[in-house]
């Protein structure tokens, strides 16, 4: 992991924290991927209390998350989504593809 970021799971959930951005999403996204393709329950939480700082990127990893769970079979939720990604997420008009529960 880059330091900037790390992931830790518990039960049905997935834990984000730190700051997700360009330099951190792709080791993020390949760690998240193999627990939802291995270990995750059939239905499981990404928790995004703990992110500090969040770009485009956070949008992007929830995308591949979610399109990974939906490959093998699980669903995902997403819950504390950062207010700075909510808005993005608003104003690209992806609230039906990236639901956030609060």
């Amino acid at each position: 992991m880059t330091g900037l970021a790390s992931l830790s799971f518990s039960g049905d959930r997935m834990c984000v924290s730190g700051q997700i951005d360009f330099a951190s999403v792709i080791p993020l996204e390949l760690e998240g991927e193999a627990w939802l393709r291995r270990e995750a329950p059939d239905a499981c939480v990404v928790d995004m209390g703990d992110v500090r700082q969040c770009n485009s990127a956070g949008a992007a990893l929830l995308l591949s998350w979610l399109r990974t769970a939906g490959a093998v079979g699980k669903t995902l939720r997403i819950e504390n989504m950062p207010e700075n990604l909510l808005a993005q997420v608003h104003l690209a008009d992806l609230e039906d593809v990236l639901p956030a529960a609060t």
